[in-house]
Formats: structure tokens, sequence, C-alpha cells
């Protein structure tokens, strides 16, 4: 009873000094009350389990929940650090969450929510960890960028003016527009019209801009599924068109799936590939996720509040006061905030889309997103594929997102790779010509006694679920000696990784990666500059681009260890 009472106070103790110290969430912050208890749900979570309402808790309330936000929050700082190049600041964050955890004095036994989270946590930072082995210039595994929502959840709208003048205009252009969803004018649309005008000209602008590449394929996908394809103006107020847009709800895409909903429409997400990231297929899963919302709720304001704060909320709140619209919902607060600000933010997006300069935005699209699919039975690196078909690297890297390591999938035979219109057909030719050990890399290890999988994946900068994966190995903690294990590499590397020293021989074709320059290469083969010119009929002041391949004639110069090649970096 003692240690209980002791446990109790230095959680109460650690709950005041939290509740003063730790910086809050900005998705949680922007939750206002509403009347009656309501669940607190993130963006995009409405296909989760639901939760009753009597047994939803305010992180306010419990200690323990606390001591989760700080962590998270703590852990995100990390993120950011790390995704800017600053590695080491953003480990120590990692450690701060980490620690936070697991000095708290809260028994992971008795709370399991603390262990999961450590542990996610942690597997969350081994992974951004391979990634700065694999490649410290691709540190950025996912690539995130924010989205407009972060802002829009802030936003409130009775600091913005309801300009007159600008409600007539909107009202003509009502009158004169056709739209295939219900557009209303309101205050809060006028308001963010003017936002989108003023404080978010520039957001707005450079969604004017980015939708250019996917607007012609967004309306295509959008018909084919038979959603209304007003709806495609959503992509900006969600990521501004920003395929790699990963946002605090680990959101990711277009679209802004999370991990689960995104799974229910079929979107892998695994090691090799994340398709929530899939400029097609996530769009085809937006548009059946749209279409499903508005079969459930039978209006179109209530599907797009359904995307963004969950369908579950959005059924609770009608089983709770009856089948009130969205309007009414957002006047009672109902909603959060930043679904209360969703809507309204879309349909002035929508009306702004439809004619900018009648807004006063003068924007020249990009040129649409031109490209063929090419199915692929066999894993290929994308520099591999730039290099056979004469591109840069980083335009099969644009084209395709969803892949995080440069390298295709495994185990997936209906994968198709985007490449530049009329080059399909040309990769194919030269990939059947191509030795299935040319397509790819992998490294070969055989099993000593003290290995583990980690310490494997540690060595060879690779992961221990590819590991296990490419070898079929179920139990992860049990190896054999001698046994022999394929080990895949990241396709942004040329050279052998191999951290043993013992020599290895470099490839004779060099496949350029960003940064690098001629001389570069000449120190790390140790040739001479002017022989590298030579026998690649190039001049000393020429650009070389990722993807291309440097050919070494010397032969003697090829066999060196792993570790004086670094030197050379």
């Amino acid at each position: 009873m003692r240690n209980f009472t002791w446990v109790a106070a230095l959680l109460g103790v650690l709950g005041i000094f939290l509740l003063s110290a730790c910086t809050s969430n900005r998705r949680l912050s922007t939750v206002e009350p509403a009347p009656g208890p309501a669940a607190t749900e993130t963006q995009n979570s409405n296909t989760q389990p639901e939760e009753d309402l009597s047994e939803a808790v305010s992180a306010e309330e419990d200690p323990v929940e606390l001591v989760i936000k700080q962590a998270r929050n703590l852990f995100s700082q990390g993120e950011s650090l790390f995704f800017e190049g600053r590695i080491e600041e953003g480990r120590q964050y990692f450690q701060k969450s980490l620690r936070t955890l697991k000095d708290s004095g809260i028994d992971f036994f008795t709370y399991p929510r603390v262990e999961s989270t450590y542990y996610l946590l942690l597997s969350q930072q081994q992974e951004y960890e391979i990634q700065a082995l694999i490649d410290p210039l691709e540190v950025q595994p996912f690539n995130p960028e924010p989205t407009p929502l972060d802002e829009i959840a802030d936003l409130n709208l009775y600091t913005i003016k309801v300009d007159s003048h600008l409600k007539q205009l909107m009202g003509e252009d009502l009158l004169e527009s056709r739209f295939d969803i219900p557009v209303v004018l309101n205050d809060s649309v006028v308001r963010f019209l003017n936002y989108y005008q003023t404080r978010g000209r520039k957001v707005m602008e450079e969604g004017l801009k980015r939708s250019g590449r996917y607007l012609p394929l967004f309306r295509e996908i959008f018909d084919k599924e038979g959603v209304p394809k007003d709806l495609i103006y959503m992509a900006h107020v969600e990521s501004l068109f920003k395929p790699r847009a990963y946002s605090r709800a680990k959101a990711r895409g277009i679209w802004q799936f999370i991990g689960y909903t995104g799974r229910q429409y079929g979107l892998r997400q695994d090691w090799w590939i994340d398709e929530r990231s899939d400029v097609i297929k996530s769009t085809h899963a937006a548009a059946r996720h749209l279409r499903d919302l508005y079969e459930r709720f039978e209006d179109w304001s209530l599907a797009l509040a359904g995307y963004n704060g969950g369908a579950n909320r959005i059924g609770r709140i009608l089983r709770r006061y009856g089948p009130i619209d969205y309007w009414t919902m957002v006047k009672r607060r109902l909603l959060p905030r930043e679904t209360r600000n969703y809507v309204p933010s879309i349909l002035a997006s929508l009306i702004i889309f439809h004619d900018p300069e009648r807004y006063g935005f003068r924007v020249e699209p990009e040129e649409p997103m031109k490209f063929e699919l090419v199915p692929l039975k066999e894993q290929v690196d994308l520099s591999v594929a730039a290099a056979e078909i004469g591109v840069p690297v980083s335009e099969l890297v644009e084209f395709n997102p969803e892949l995080r390591r440069g390298i295709t999938p495994i185990d997936y035979p209906e994968y198709r790779l985007k490449v530049p219109l009329g080059k399909g057909e040309l990769l194919q030719e030269r990939l059947a010509s191509l030795p299935p050990e040319k397509k790819v890399r992998f490294e070969h290890h055989k099993v000593r006694r003290g290995d583990t999988l980690s310490m494997i994946a540690g060595r060879y900068s690779s992961s221990i679920q590819a590991i296990a994966q490419v070898n079929h190995i179920r139990n992860v903690h049990r190896l054999r000696i001698g046994q022999h294990l394929i080990i895949p590499l990241s396709g942004f590397r040329s050279s052998p990784r191999n951290w043993s020293g013992r020599r290895v021989e470099l490839p004779d074709t060099y496949v350029v990666r960003r940064g690098d320059t001629l001389a570069k290469i000449a120190r790390m083969y140790r040739v001479r500059l002017g022989d590298l010119l030579r026998w690649n009929s190039l001049k000393a002041s020429q650009i070389i681009y990722p993807g291309q391949r440097i050919k070494i004639l010397d032969k003697s110069k090829l066999v060196r260890t792993p570790v004086e090649a670094a030197g050379d970096q």
C-alpha cells in the first residue's frame, strides 16, 4: 500500500510539472470543448475502431497520457532536426523522448500504453538511423513536407474580416458557375477566401501552380470512381498537391491517409514502399473513401467532415443530436476547430480554382505529368533503370515517390514503375538483357557465432525486416551458424558497403549520384582525372548528372577496402 501511495504521489507531481512545462501538440490544442464528452480524434482517423464517449479521458486529466504526449513532442522535435540534416541534435531529442518514458517512474507492466509507445518510438528511431547509414544525403526517407492543415487547425476565423464586396463577388460567381457539389456561401467561406487572398496567398499560389501536374489525372480517376470531380480540389487543403506531405498525425501523401485507413483501401505500406504517396493508387483510394462516406451520410459536407475528423465522430454526433447538418454542428461547436475550418477552406479553394483570375491569382500551372507504367516482375534499382533509359535518377524518384529505398519492392509481381512517356518499351528491352545481379544490389553474409540480425542489419545499413523478408526468416531471434543470408541494400548507393575491412572489387562502371564530381570519382578509384575524362570522352568542365554512367578502364585500380573508398569521399 505504501508503494502504491508513493507512485500515486509521484504521478501527481509529474502531472503538475508536465501541465506547466511541456509543449502541447498543436493538433490536440486546437480541439475545443463540445457539449457533452467527446473523444479526441486525429486527422483522417475516421475508420479506426469506434470509442465510447463515456470512456473518453482527456490528456489533461491523465498523467500517463501527459508523459506519452511529452515524449511524442520531444520525438517530433527530433524528427524535424533529423530531416533538416542536423542528425546528432535530432538523435539527442530521440534519446530525451525515450528517457521521458523510461525514467518517468510509471511501470510498463501496469501501463502497457507507455510500454507500447516506448517501443514504437524506438523502432521509428532505428528506421531513421538506418536511413542515415544508407545515405546521409537521403536522410529524409519520407521527405516529409508541411501541410496547410497545420495552419488551418489553428486558424481563428473570427479574426478575419467578412469583406462585403468579396461576398457580393462570390455570390455573383455562384450564380454564374456550375459546381457538382453543393457550395454554401456564408461568412466562414468568405473569411477563408479572404485568408487565401491575404495571409494565405503564398499557399494558394503554390497550390495553383503545383496542381497542374496532377489535376488531369485526378479528374480522370474521380470520374471513373463516380465521385464529383470538384472534390479533387480538396488535395490543395490536404497537402498542396505534395505526394510526400507528412502530417503530425502520421498522415501521408497528397490525400493524407493515416496507416490504418490506407491499409483498409489497399495501400501497401512496408520497408520498401508506401503507396499512400503513390499518386495513382492513393487517388483511387481517396475517391472510394469519399464515396463510402457519402453513402453513409448522404451529404457531401458531412462526408468531408468525416474525411478529416473521422466518420465515427460524425456518426456519434448524429446518434446523439439527431439528423443535423454540418453547419449546425459547426454552430454548436460539436466539432474540433480543424474540422470546423476544413469544409469552408475546401469550398473557398474550389471557388478560386474554378476562376483564379477573378479573385486576383495569375499563376501559370505546371505542365501535367506524362508517364507510362512498366510492369516489373523483379526488383530494380532506380539508378539502374534511369541509366538504362538515359534520364536522371531524380526524375524517376519524382515519378515514384512511393518507393522508400530507391528500389522497387520485393514480392510485388504486379508493381508497375512510372517512367517518362516514350521510355517504357526501352526500359523493358534493356532490363530483359540485364542479368538479375545487375538490376539490384545485394550483399551476401555467412552467419558466424554471435551474429544477430540486428548486428548484421547495422553492419550493412539494411533492415531486420528486409533481411528477414528476403530470406524467409520466421523467427528473427534464431539464426544458424553457417547460414547464408542475402542482404538487400539501398538503390541510392552505387558502391558496395561492408564494414568488415576485407577488400572488395569496385565496379568498372560507376553510376553517378547526387553531389558527385568527376574529381571526386577519380579520387575514389585512385585514377588520374585526365584518364577518367579520356575514357568517357568528357571535358573537365562538363556537368555530370545523377544516374549517368562513368566507365573505369584501369582495372588495376579497382581493388580497395571500403574504408579507403569512404576516406576518399
